[in-house]
Formats: C-alpha cells, structure tokens, sequence
C-alpha cells in the first residue's frame, strides 16, 4: 500500500497528552472537542537501529536484521534497476528504506502509527518517500513486495502529492506497484478473470476507491491488469507517457490523460479495456461456476450479518462447517458454527467483541490467506484451535465449543507470526507455522506442558502442517523455487519427502482417510499443451485429492475463478457419496459450495508432473550485493529530523459560539522515534503556544515541554467569588481568565493495548483573574473581607501526577458504540521554597451499551475534588457536559456531572453536491451536576419543606456603591428538588460534516420542582423562563 492520510488524530492526542503533563484542568478546552482518552499503541521492543548505505537506498534494520542484510540490498537494488528502465526515470534523492524482521515488529513503526495493522504487508509514503516493510515472506515475495513499494516511491516523485493537487485514482498507485512486480499470484489474477467471465468489468476512467468490491484487493488487480493492457497496446513508452499524462492532469496543467496520450477518449479507453479483458479470458468463460455446484451454504451476503466467509473446517462427524466469517455488525471477524446440510448459522463462538473474550482481533493470514487452514477442529468434536492477537505476539486459542468458554489462550512469544493449527490424533498437541528469525518452520506444541518444538528448522519456508490419522507424519506446504509444494515429514526420523511436483501451486491439505488427502491446486493436465498467455491466466486453484500410496491425483472441479480451502462433510442423506466443502468466488464473492466425492473429472499421477530429485533452488534477485564494512554505521538519535507530513486543522466550536482552532508543526526523525513539536491553539482570543520533545522509541514513552496558556471559563459565583449582590451579571460579564506558563515532563508506561500509568511533574506560574477589572477588584476585597483569601491564584506550582487510564472503548465514525474508559488521577503540589500547595483527584468513568447496530446507551460520570492551601478548581457545562447550560457555567473545587444518552441512527448517509456526507444520528439525553466550593456545604437535592425568601432583583446602595439582592417574602416549598445540582434533558442531531461532527440540540432545563424554580430564579423570570427550551450548536465529539 501506499497511501497516507492527514495525521489530525495523532496530532490531537500527543497535544492532550503533553498539555496534560501538569494539571488536570488545563486541558479542558480540548477535551470538550475531542473527550477521548485513547488506546495505547505499545511498542514492545525497543531497536537498536543502523543505516547501510547503497546507491539508492538507505537501509534503516537493527542487529537482529544482519544475517539478511545482504539479500535485502541486492534485492533493492534489483527493484530499483527494473522500476528506473521501464519507465526511464531516475530518482534525484537516496531511498530510505527501513527494514523490520517480523509483521509484529513492524506493527510497532513509528512512522506512520496505525498503518501497519495485521493485513497490511508494507507501505510507502509521500512526504518523505520512506519505505516500511517486514522481510518475513519468502524470498521471491520479499523482492517483489520490495517492488511494489519502490514503485510508490517513483510514482509520488512523478506525480508529487499534496493538498491543492487532485488525487491520483487508487488504481493508477496500485496497479502500476503490481505491474512492475510482474508476478500474478493465483488469488489475484482469480480476480480479474472473475470480473471478465461474469461481465461486470468496471469503468476504470471513472473508478474511485475500492469501487465497491467486498475484496480490498480487486483494486490493485484491476489495476494491474489496466496496466498490461496498455503494455500490450502502447509498450512501457505508453506506461510512462501515461504516468506523465497524469501528472500535467493533477497539477492542473494538462488535459484528459487519456486523449493526450491514447489518443481514446475516457469512455473509449474503458472500452477498449474490456474488449482486451474479453479476448484475453475467453478460453476460461465456458468453465463451471459455482452455480454448477448447486445451492451456496453461505449466509446470504445481503440479509445476514455474515457477509463474508474466508475459511472453514469440518467437525470430526462432517454435519457442522467451523468458519471464519466477517460479522458486518461487530466488523470483526468472528467464528460461527455453519450447519453442513444447510448453511444454515447454528452458533457463533465469539459473539462479543473480541476485546470482552480476552484478546484484541482473530489473526489473519498474509499472502496465502485461504488456501491454507485458518481454524482447527479436535477429534473429540468439542474444541476449535485458532490463533488471536493479544499484545506483541499471536496466541492460541482453545474454544469448546459446547459451553463457548475459551479453556486456553496460550502465548506463543518464542515465535512470530504462527498459522494453520491441527491437533494430533490423540487431542495432546497441536502443530502449527510460524516464524524464527524471520524463517518459516513447523512447530509443535504440548498442550498439557506448553512446550514448543521446531520440527523442521530448515531453511525454507515451511507452511499448513497437517497430521496425518496415525500421528506419526505430518503433511506440509515448502516454498520451493517460486511454488508451494507438498512434503511429508517423517516425525521419528525427520526426513522430509516431496509428495506434489511441477510449476504450479498448492494449498493446504486434509486428510480424508488414512491414505487420501484433499486439497486446492493449480495443476492443469500435463498432457494437454495449452498457451503460455492461458497458461499464465489459468493458475485456477480447484479441488484435488492424492493417494498416498499409489500416487493417483484427482481433480473435483474445473473453475473458472477458484476453489479452496476443500473439507469433507457428511452425504446430504444417508447412502449417498461424501461430500467436498470448498470456498468459491464468483462475481467478487465469497461462497460456500460443495461437490459429491464421485467420479473425477480428470486423473493423472504425481510422476506426470515431474519426479523432483534434483537440486531445490532458492529464489535469486537479478542483482547480488556484496556487504561493505564501512557503509554500515550506527544511526543517530536525532539524525535526518524533518518536517512530518502536513500540520492538520483542527477546528470545533462551544455551544455558546466560542471558536476553536490549532495547528501542530512535527519534527521528527526519519523512524518517527524522536519528535519536536510546536503548537498554537485559540479559542475566542484566548492562545496557547506550546514546543515540546517526545521520545517514543521505546515502551515507556517520555517528554517534555514548555508552553503559555490561556484559557477561559465562566467565574460565576456570587456569594464566593463576589458580592452575592452581583448576581444578576451575564456570562460575558464573568468571563475569568486563567494563564499558565511553565513547563513539565512525563512517563507513559502501557501495560497493554487498554491499560496505562502516566507520571508527570511540572513547574507553572499561574495568574488567574476576571477579564473585567473592575469584577477583579471587587472580588478580591469581598474574598479578603470574608474567607481572608482569595479564590484566584497568583503563583508558582510544582505538581506531581499519577494516572491510571483504562480504555476499552469501541468507536464507529460517529464516535463510541461499545465498551468503557475510566481514568483516575491523582495530582499533589508540595509547599516550599514558595511554591502554593494542593491536591487533586479526578474520576471520570464512561460506558457504552450497544443497542442493536448502531444504537448507543452511553452513560458517564465525572467528579473532582481538590483540597489544600490553593486548591484546584474544574469548571464545566455547555457542549456534551451539561446541555442547556452555559459553556464553562460551573465552577469549584469539588464537582460532579453525570449524563445518560440514548443515541440512534436516523439517516446513514446523505448525497449532496459536493459529496457523500455523514449520516443523521438523533439521541435523548440527561445530564444532571452540581459544583462548589471548600468552604461550601452542597446539597444536591431536597425533599423536605422549608421557608425560603427569593432574590427578586438588585440594588445599589448609594453610600457605598455596592451592589446588593432586593429579597422578596418568604415563599413555602415542598416535595422533591434539585438545591445546589441542576439537570437538563433533551433531543440531539448530529451529522458529520467533511469528518467534523456538528450537534445540533434542544435541552430543558429542570429543578423538578416548578415553585422551588420560580423561587430560585424569581429575577431572571422564575421557573417559565428557566424551563423554556434552548437550543445550541457545536462541533466536536461526544463523550
């Protein structure tokens, strides 16, 4: 892949967490936009990175990389000779080019967080035209997964990317980085046939995206595929004008591509494309489909939650089909339990999200992806083997699938990236791939003592171990010059014997009896010559068996597009021939077919194909690299530092109409490990500049910074902060201003992806005041008068903090569906050498009830409490805290606010002129809170009934000058009331607007008491007034 997006979120979260370093409060203004306090992305190892220098490349790799150092240069440069010929270009700059051992390590990179998630082999980015990979394919993938993303690099030097410039269609980046890896791999090419033979050939002048197609794939091979066709009709010069073409047409410098170069237009082009797709695939066009194969058991694609099956395995009986399936609801994959008969779902064994059962996500497979085993079945029918993530490495799973209680999880940190279990006859122990120093092998481990054994230890990659109904053999995929062949290892003496021959490819075997294996390969009969251009189009996996004894191979199906992963399953009624299970793809979906165990279409023996017995020769590159001693050094800490990417906007707006707005400048190394950063925000006129460093190598993460900061919040107190007889001044008239200057550090340690502690230590100057002077004055010689002190602090600080954050949260693109976030924290300031003292606690807990599909109970609490010489104080209201409120409203040293909100979708998505926007989501919503101060007694509510004069209005004395409440007769109250708390309900819309999600809410506001309300607010127009409805608009995210 090679696409990189604005890094709005990321900036958004290191800004929270720097700001946060010193107090709890000061990151209030960001918080009410973005109110999440995120997963963690733990980076378990920690590298010790050098630089070897080629002509075009600098490789980034650590200690452990070394012993394949050599390969990966000649590989490079290999890459770069062919990519630089065949489209006459060459690039003015040195390539770096950063190299990880393993997919797990390279999920930790830094260059781009969150786009190396388990699916995604590599990628490249624009910016500063780095490549990031992991080296744990096989040789030949490895060199052109190499140039794949080489080929990025050369497109984004041809056709520069940026903000003013237009896109260049995904395809284009794709297509042409599969081109030039010049190898069409079966379940690819399966693709492009399917989309020829069944007529649904897309325009791909007017292809956006990923066009709709189930397979994320189906852009890259459409996109290959556009690119042979140009290849056949117009050469590389025709490839190359065309790249050049695009970029005149994204600049805004030239006209259609597709005219100035092909002479065609874009409707022609796309015409002409089909034709050559319909002669190329015409000889495959009268071959079976699935429909030949009788009723598809998989869930209906459009009325199921189950789009999409990958893999299965059949139970020891055959009547039931274990399946890895896509769960359109949770869009994760889970496993369900498939009737063999039926299709009919029986059960699914990980209903919930994973996080609730215990780990992250169901590992997925690589390059192989379904034509090997995912999931394993125990022979006494009660248990499913699979393997999950659950921190740096993969883990198994033992499921009964009776109870759906998980028995084991079994860590499996001596190996990476482990695949395709089986049990062992007797149920003791399970065979598995997985990786070693980047090298594929067979391993097995007991599952009573958790011992792990390699069984191979060889230098080729080993895949899909299967034992066979003895225990005394496994059956195995080896890559074998550019194929995947099926051996037989002896597990008393370990030789290794080669079962399958030939330049085709197979898929993962089972065993149907003692002597009788099933599996999927691309074998064509030998003895009918066909094309090289058909025989290129035509890797078609289809279902296969072979005796064992006798050699004798048989072909099942004859596919147009594929047939894979093949089980046996039960007769339909008893009597009846046994059955083959396959997964099939047909008109871009996945199905569930299955073929009675009959005659074959076509038998052959293992020897038509070849006999073996010569040397195996490993994949070469064209070009060998010789390691020279004095181009490998030691990276430097803060060597090559650039600007990262562009700065994002981040905008929102309060529900009084204040504006937000920022922007962060990055610096960072060449890894993304060490970051400088600068920072400005405002909201209304009120700034904040800050620069802080960041060291990330590493799990636990430290930084440092210093900033200026003002921030606002409504000083209304009367009775505390002033004369109770300034009662009636409006929100503008109270606006207070808090300034902060300092600077702090802290300590992230992540336990694991949902846990954290965060340490920090600051030193600030506060200066806290009223915007308005003559309020300022006021308001310091009441608080002197009355409590000797005064509210506002003019000082220094030097807080210390623990955290402890808990994120388990589940989000959708409207924001949370699922799952809870609790944070404590814990600040204390210490008294001396002048400094003010105090000491805070903050709670803040959410959860989040999903409610069909997308529908939300979400609830939260927030209280604070700080106590001490100078104590803190949180202030809140307004936006998502409490609506019909005032932003910033409420103000003290001890405070609390709860909400509860049941949220719903009305509208999914919206066509407009400009584009498809965010749907409509509505909710209900309650909010209640109260705040106060040290010296205050709170009482949130009362029952009983009392004498109370109102405040009906304010006066001023004429001898002093001051301000004073005009009280009215005294008014009985009873029955049920909010004293010092207030509430509020009411309905919200929301829709995302360009990604920004804009609220639009009516709230009530209520005492629950209508006497005690026309009591309270007898000068503002008592209770009629207080309850009348208000409405709000802002920008930001929901809690």
């Amino acid at each position: 892949m090679g696409r990189r997006s604005v890094r709005s979120f990321l900036v958004t979260a290191i800004a929270g967490a720097v700001l946060a370093g010193g107090s709890g409060a000061q990151l209030h203004a960001q918080q009410d936009f973005f109110p999440y306090w995120g997963k963690n992305r733990v980076k378990y190892d920690r590298f010790d990175w050098h630089i070897y220098e080629t002509d075009h490349f600098e490789i980034y790799y650590y200690p452990e990389l070394e012993e394949h150092l050599e390969r990966i240069a000649g590989y490079a440069e290999s890459a770069y000779q062919e990519v630089s010929a065949r489209l006459r270009h060459d690039l003015a700059f040195v390539v770096p080019l950063i190299v990880f051992k393993t997919h797990s390590e390279f999920e930790q990179q830094n260059v781009f967080p969150g786009a190396s998630p388990e699916g995604v082999g590599a990628f490249a980015e624009p910016s500063r035209n780095r490549i990031v990979l992991p080296i744990d394919e096989g040789p030949d993938g490895l060199y052109r997964l190499i140039t794949h993303e080489l080929t990025h690099i050369f497109e984004f030097d041809i056709i520069p990317r940026g903000i003013i410039r237009q896109g260049v269609p995904l395809w284009v980046d794709e297509g042409l980085a599969d081109f030039m890896a010049g190898v069409w791999r079966p379940l690819d090419i399966m693709q492009v046939r399917d989309v020829a033979v069944s007529d649904t050939v897309p325009s791909m002048t007017r292809f956006e995206r990923y066009g709709g197609f189930a397979s994320g794939r189906v852009v890259y091979n459409l996109g290959h595929a556009v690119f042979e066709f140009i290849e056949s009709r117009w050469g590389d010069d025709g490839i190359r004008r065309f790249m050049f073409g695009l970029r005149r047409s994204s600049v805004g410098g030239g006209g259609d591509p597709y005219e100035e170069v092909f002479d065609l237009e874009a409707e022609e082009f796309d015409d002409e494309f089909k034709k050559y797709l319909d002669d190329r695939f015409e000889p495959f066009k009268e071959k079976e489909s699935p429909t030949d194969y009788g009723r598809n058991l998989a869930p209906d694609p459009l009325r199921s939650r189950y789009p999409l099956l990958i893999s299965i395995e059949a139970s020891p009986s055959g009547e039931v089909i274990a399946a890895v399936a896509l769960n359109r609801k949770n869009r994760e994959l889970d496993i369900v339990l498939v009737s063999a008969q039926s299709g009919e779902v029986i059960r699914n064994l990980t209903e919930e999200f994973d996080q609730d059962l215990g780990f992250q996500y169901i590992a997925t497979l690589g390059l192989r992806f379904n034509t090997v085993p995912w999931l394993a079945w125990a022979p006494d029918g009660d248990h499913l083997a699979y393997f999950v993530r659950k921190n740096k490495y993969k883990s198994l799973v033992i499921q009964n699938i009776v109870t759906r209680e998980i028995e084991q999880i079994i860590d499996l940190d001596m190996v990476d990236e482990p695949e395709s279990p089986d049990f062992s006859p007797d149920g003791r122990s399970v065979v598995f791939s997985a990786l070693t120093r980047a090298v594929g092998d067979i391993y097995r481990i007991d599952l009573a003592t958790q011992e792990v054994t390699n069984l191979t230890e060889d230098a080729l990659a080993d895949y899909a171990p299967v034992y066979s109904p003895d225990g005394n053999s496994l059956l195995h995929l080896k890559r074998i010059s550019g194929n995947n062949k099926l051996y037989r290892l002896d597990l008393a003496t370990g030789e290794q014997t080669q079962l399958t021959f030939g330049t085709h490819d197979e898929g993962g075997a089972q065993f149907i009896d003692e002597r009788t294996i099933v599996f999927s390969s691309t074998a064509v009969d030998p003895s009918d010559p066909i094309e090289p251009e058909v025989a290129r189009d035509g890797e078609i996996f289809n279902v296969w068996t072979l005796d064992l004894e006798n050699g004798e191979l048989r072909q099942y199906t004859d596919t147009s597009t594929g047939n894979v992963n093949p089980v046996l399953i039960a007769p339909e009624e008893d009597g009846e021939p046994d059955r083959f299970a396959f997964i099939t793809y047909y008109k871009s979906e996945y199905g569930l077919h299955t073929v009675e165990r009959e005659e074959p279409i076509f038998t052959a023996v293992t020897s038509d194909f070849g006999t073996g017995g010569g040397p195996v020769i490993d994949f070469q590159a064209p070009l060998t690299h010789t390691l020279i001693g004095e181009n490998a050094r030691q990276k430097g800490a803060f060597e090559n530092m650039f600007l990262e990417g562009r700065p994002p906007l981040n905008v929102g707006m309060t529900s009084n109409g204040d504006f937000l707005g920022g922007t962060q400048i990055t610096f960072a190394d060449v890894l993304g490990d060490q970051q400088f950063s600068l920072l400005a925000y405002s909201v209304m006129q009120y700034r904040t500049l800050g620069v802080s460093y960041a060291n990330l190598a590493g799990r636990m993460q430290f930084a440092v910074q210093g900033f200026s900061q003002q921030s606002f919040f409504y000083g209304y107190a009367p009775g505390y902060a002033f004369n109770p007889g300034l009662g009636f001044l409006s929100r503008d008239d109270a606006i207070a201003v808090r300034s902060i200057d300092g600077g702090s550090m802290f300590v992230i340690y992540p336990f694991d992806r949902f846990r954290r502690v965060e340490l920090s230590a600051g030193l600030f100057r506060y200066r806290e005041q009223f915007d308005n002077e003559a309020l300022q004055a006021q308001s310091n010689a009441f608080q002197q008068a009355n409590f000797g002190d005064v509210l506002f602090r003019d000082g220094a600080f030097m807080p210390l903090g623990i955290n402890f954050i808990q994120e388990t949260t589940v989000f959708r693109e409207f924001g949370p569906i699922a799952g809870n976030t609790f944070r404590a924290a814990y600040e204390y300031a210490p008294s001396f050498g002048g400094f003010l003292s105090r000491q805070s606690l903050d709670l803040d807990g959410r959860y989040y009830l999903r409610i069909a599909e997308t529908g939300v109970l979400a609830m939260r609490a927030r209280g604070f409490r700080s106590w001490g010489q100078y104590p803190d104080f949180f202030y809140f209201g307004g936006n998502s805290d409490m609506r019909g409120y005032d932003y910033l409203e409420f103000i003290g040293h001890k405070t609390f606010f709860a909400n509860a909100e049941l949220r719903f979708p009305l509208v999914e998505a919206m066509a407009t002129p400009i584009g498809i926007l965010g749907g409509i989501r509505g909710s209900f919503f309650f909010d209640f809170g109260m705040a106060g101060f040290n010296n205050q007694s709170l009482t949130a509510w009362d029952r009983d009934p009392g004498l109370v004069r109102p405040i009906v209005g304010y006066t001023i004395n004429p001898d002093t000058g001051q301000y004073a409440e005009v009280f009215g007769p005294a008014a009985a109250v009873s029955g049920f009331r909010l004293v010092n708390a207030r509430a509020s309900y009411g309905i919200s819309l929301a829709t995302l607007a360009i990604g920004i999600p804009i609220h639009f809410d009516w709230s009530w506001r209520t005492l629950f008491n209508k006497e005690w309300e026309d009591i309270v607010f007898a000068s503002t127009g008592g209770s009629e007034d207080f309850r009348r409805v208000r409405f709000t608009l802002w920008i930001g995210y929901d809690f």
